[in-house]
């Protein structure tokens, strides 16, 4: 596009509102303390007048409504420039797509410039920097002097402002071909770092980079930018030079880190949201080039499927926690909906505050800071509220410092978050949480050398980033100030080495001041300078600190040496290793980050080293970690000795997955020769770890296999060894485990396993047996899912003739309705009359939730509808509901497809938080309008294969060879991606279409009810 006639387009889109000031003004003319925002109405609670009443601010601190709608609507990150003005991304056109009731402009999104400009905390005016649909719902903003970054994937823009008029004169692609499109899972905001470069991230939605040009991005070691395992997987988190050159990958895993935050020494902070409903939000110290575990990291397969020794806490198990390998967490803050991050290094907010890493968490409708504490080489953090709102309609999705030392809160304002879904499209809220309602101008100008001395140290990032240009760009000459800067210690110090090192003449004098400095915090600073600098001198600026008195300096050293692989590193990487202590997994994980790229040279240096010490307890931790051959027939040896703990056996067995060495199959097959104590364990682990190929190589193996399997009948052992070996005469053990196992997930695995190897008679017999009526419930619960011919056909006949009883045919009919085939046959049967009263109920609810248009649609039919099918949500949500009958409908209704407080089926997401996630209006949204707010990871599919079987869930995870989806019932399959034949996405939504028309009214708000009250404590202060 022509520069003139771009300019010209956006200076017709500026809009400078002079605001009536209406609103603000009444939120002063009544003191929110008089307004008691418990007693609002719902309608009232919306009315920005009211924001400020619903909200506790932590002492010495006051919150004022800086604007709000229609100032500002749904923004979804900011900025804020030298000038104290906050830049924000609107996102009115936030996926239309599942919003089909808010409108869309053709204009597209918009980029504000909100300003006051008299000094009272208040926004006056509201400037349109940019407007357009190719930044529809734009995830990131950075101001950086003229520069604007903005990223919305599938692209990364750069928009230049040379002149200062608020209108872009040039808009540059940085980065294409992101995926994420108009989705939270996307790239996200960009941030300058103390060392000069760019840190942004994307979340397992955005897969790839690729440039300007369309080519694929390389990092600066030659990788792809690709999550495919090869070696990235999912969400990463990224650096690189301020013009995309250089880049790095400095972690990944993730599932969707929505911002990376760096203080002054260079540390990294970041949070990643969970799968929904699994209460497993977390905060990342991110130690660079680490995994942080999503997938697993060998398969990619999703952390639901079964591997050795996995964690008993769903939250743990989330993220690979128990494996080699993975970085551990700073903090899980239970459930959420994480955004944005920074580390605040200013000065207005309370000393407590300072230094702090704080955070916009809109699932809860909070602002948090993460009181940090250092615990051995890594950190232990605990929580404390800045600002929690009562208003269920607050959702902070960004938090940023303004030249003044006071901090911004963009608020989203809806009824929910994520999902793809977004309840009003109308509102949204910018806040200011200061010491002072009155905004006062900062006068710093960075171009002076004053102004830039001054500027180095403001929170503010563009002040920041203009000082440290100007400073940079002085050479030499800027040493007498960087040298008084230095004087000054902590953050200034930081800052100011970082401006030293990059002074060509004077890196060498720079790097080693750091690391021979006093405080650890620099000294770890060091180390990441002399990486910054290159491979060259990095071994012998590493010897400055190989054995330092901090661990948490030893680790950054630890991480230096990753890709140097010579003699000299592997003799420092030794000398860290004999440091490692008992327990302390942050060094531990260093250690492997930094062995990574050269295990067998630096673990045999270490060998050598340690001698017959290496069966100390951090020893053996080492062996453990470090994916070297020679490590093989040590942790073998551990394995073996007679003292080990049983507790210790699943995480050794665990560690052999990454491990290789040509003999590995053989040290497992004599394992089931020893006498152990642990003998039985011992067995189960070691056939479970075994090659196919390698035990059917020797019938001598294959008889030492089925010898142990009765040892270990029910355990995930037993099971994996069935699967991975596909034993054919293990049927009546099959159902012994079906009827009787204690582990739901195992029994539902050996269903599955028992019908592929037809096995129908056998469950067929049993149902009909003395046996008692819950085992046989039992038995049906692990049948869900599974739809092949002999399946179909046991459910048919035996719901047809009603012999077992009310119960048990009710059960029955709801499995039968868990697998495409099987609604099928029920739908035949509701059209040929053949299932009245509770049955015909029973089989209607499992039918609206069927992927089958025709059958979704028509199965409502069969029953009288509730009302004349409206529901008004406005007076829905003023109605009080019981909700101890609520939890009687949740069983009726629900209880099929969700769990909650340990209640139900898990296949859509857990709800045993849901009440702190989602508003009551968005809880009716979400009943009555289903599709419209599917949550990320359970879109669901439909898998056609060769046979002609057809399969609906969603996915678990992908492989390059096979594809494991979870279908109704909450039972797993996985298909071979050569067998599938057609993949399509569902337009709507797995949960049940129109539930609300079927039941009562007032069971509808009494369901809502007890969805409110639905609250997991997430440990705030």
């Amino acid at each position: 596009m022509n520069v003139q006639m771009f300019r010209n387009q956006i200076a017709t889109k500026i809009l400078v509102i002079t605001i009536a000031l209406g609103i603000l003004t009444a939120c002063k003319e009544k003191s929110k303390a008089e307004i008691d925002f418990s007693s609002l109405s719902e309608q009232e609670k919306r009315n920005p007048e009211n924001a400020l009443a619903s909200m506790e601010v932590a002492e010495g601190l006051d919150l004022e409504l800086f604007a709000s709608e229609p100032m500002v609507t749904n923004p979804t990150n900011m900025a804020i420039d030298a000038k104290g003005r906050i830049w924000v991304c609107e996102a009115r056109n936030y996926r239309l797509f599942a919003n089909p009731d808010n409108s869309y402009d053709n204009s597209g999104d918009r980029i504000l410039i909100l300003e006051d400009t008299n000094g009272d905390g208040k926004a006056d005016t509201s400037k349109v920097f940019y407007q357009g649909e190719d930044i529809n719902a734009a995830l990131g903003i950075a101001v950086l002097g003229n520069k604007v970054i903005i990223s919305v994937s599938p692209k990364v823009f750069v928009f230049t402002d040379e002149n200062g008029d608020d209108i872009p004169d040039a808009k540059e692609v940085l980065f294409q071909g992101i995926e994420g499109i108009d989705h939270d899972h996307g790239v996200h905001a960009f941030v300058f770092g103390p060392d000069g470069r760019l840190y942004f991230n994307f979340g397992n939605n955005g897969k790839q980079l690729l440039n300007k040009d369309g080519e694929a991005v390389l990092d600066m070691h030659g990788q792809e930018i690709v999550a495919n395992g090869k070696p990235y997987r999912e969400g990463m988190a990224f650096r690189m030079d301020m013009d995309g050159t250089n880049l790095e990958v400095l972690g990944h895993n993730f599932r969707n880190p929505y911002e990376i935050a760096i203080d002054s020494y260079g540390g990294l902070w970041q949070s990643d949201n969970d799968d929904d409903g699994n209460r497993g939000a977390r905060i990342n110290y991110v130690m660079e080039y680490g995994n942080y575990g999503y997938t697993d990291l060998l398969t990619g397969a999703n952390w639901r499927e079964r591997r050795t020794g996995w964690d008993n806490d769903i939250p743990k198990r989330h993220w690979h926690l128990n494996d080699p390998g993975t970085v551990p967490n700073l903090l899980q803050t239970g459930s959420g909906s994480p955004c944005g991050i920074l580390v605040y290094e200013d000065r207005m907010l309370p000393q407590k505050f300072q230094n702090r890493p704080i955070h916009a968490e809109p699932g809860h409708n909070v602002v948090r800071a993460y009181m940090v504490d250092e615990l051995d080489a890594g950190y232990t953090a605990k929580i404390e509220n800045l600002v929690k709102s009562k208003d269920k309609w607050f959702r902070p999705d960004d938090v940023a410092t303004a030249p003044d030392g006071s901090l911004f809160i963009s608020d989203w304002y809806d009824g929910g978050v994520g999902g793809h879904k977004a309840e009003d499209s109308a509102r949204g809220r910018i806040y200011r949480l200061s010491t002072s309602p009155d905004y006062k101008a900062v006068a710093i100008d960075p171009m002076t050398e004053d102004g830039a001395v001054k500027g180095l140290l403001s929170g503010n990032m563009d002040i920041f980033y203009q000082s440290w240009q100007k400073l940079h760009s002085m050479g030499e000459a800027a040493q007498p100030l960087l040298t008084e800067l230095i004087s000054r210690g902590g953050i200034a110090k930081a800052r100011a080495l970082w401006i030293g090192l990059q002074i060509p003449t004077k890196s060498k004098e720079y790097i080693e001041m750091a690391l021979k400095d006093t405080d650890p915090k620099i000294r770890m600073q060091g180390v990441r300078m002399a990486r910054f600098k290159g491979k060259e001198k990095l071994v012998q600026y590493v010897s400055l600190v190989t054995n330092d008195a901090s661990s948490q300096v030893r680790r950054e050293a630890a991480i230096a040496l990753r890709f140097i692989g010579t003699d000299a590193a592997a003799g420092q990487w030794a000398n860290l290793a004999v440091q490692h202590t008992t327990g302390d997994r942050w060094y531990l994980e260093a250690l492997g980050i930094g062995a990574d790229k050269f295990p067998d040279l630096y673990f045999k240096t270490w060998k050598d080293k340690v001698g017959e010490n290496w069966q100390s307890e951090a020893g053996k931790e080492i062996v453990w970690r470090i994916r070297a051959k020679e490590s093989v027939p040590m942790l073998a040896s551990l394995i073996k000795d007679q003292s080990i703990p049983s507790t210790e056996l699943a995480s050794y067995f665990r560690a052999l997955d990454f491990k290789d060495h040509p003999e590995k199959d053989n040290y497992l097959m004599d394992m089931l020769t020893w006498n152990h104590p642990l003998k039985n364990h011992i067995q189960a682990y070691a056939i479970g770890q075994m090659d196919a190929e390698f035990v059917f190589s020797s019938p001598k193996h294959i008889g030492m296999v089925k010898e142990v399997l009765p040892k270990i009948e029910g355990t995930p052992e037993w099971i994996m060894v069935i699967k991975n070996l596909e034993l054919k005469d293990q049927n009546e053990a099959l159902l012994r485990v079906v009827a009787n196992g204690a582990d739901t997930d195992i029994g539902k695995e050996a269903a599955h396993i028992l019908l592929n190897n037809e096995g129908a008679t056998l469950i067929s017999t049993f149902l009909h047996s003395q046996e008692q009526e819950s085992s046989k419930i039992t038995v049906l619960e692990r049948l869900s899912g599974i739809s092949n011919p002999p399946t179909i056909a046991l459910l048919k006949e035996n719901i047809g003739s009603q012999e077992l009883g009310h119960a048990l045919t009710r059960k029955m009919i709801e499995t039968l309705g868990n697998t495409g085939s099987g609604q099928e046959e029920l739908y035949q049967m509701l059209k040929d009359e053949k299932l009245t009263g509770d049955y015909k109920t029973t089989a209607v609810l499992k039918l609206m939730g069927s992927w089958n248009d025709e059958i979704r649609t028509n199965a409502p039919k069969f029953l009288a509808a509730q009302g004349d099918g409206t529901l008004d949500i406005s007076q829905l949500v003023e109605r009080k509901g019981n909700a101890a009958h609520g939890k009687e409908v949740y069983g009726t209704y629900c209880s099929s497809c969700h769990l909650a407080a340990g209640t139900g089926i898990e296949f859509g997401p857990e709800l045993s938080d849901i009440g702190n996630k989602l508003s009551k209006q968005f809880l009716y949204s979400n009943i009555i309008y289903p599709s419209a707010g599917i949550n990320f990871g359970y879109e669901g599919y439909s898998f056609k294969t060769k046979d002609g079987k057809t399969y609906t869930g969603y996915i678990l995870s992908r492989t390059e060879d096979e594809i494991t989806i979870k279908m109704m019932g909450g039972s797993q399959k996985t298909l071979e991606l050569k067998d599938v034949v057609e993949q399509a996405a569902l337009e709507q939504s797995l949960m049940t279409q129109g539930l609300a028309n079927i039941m009562p009214e007032t069971d509808l708000v009494d369901l809502v009810a007890y969805l409110e009250t639905l609250k997991v404590a997430t440990g705030e202060e």
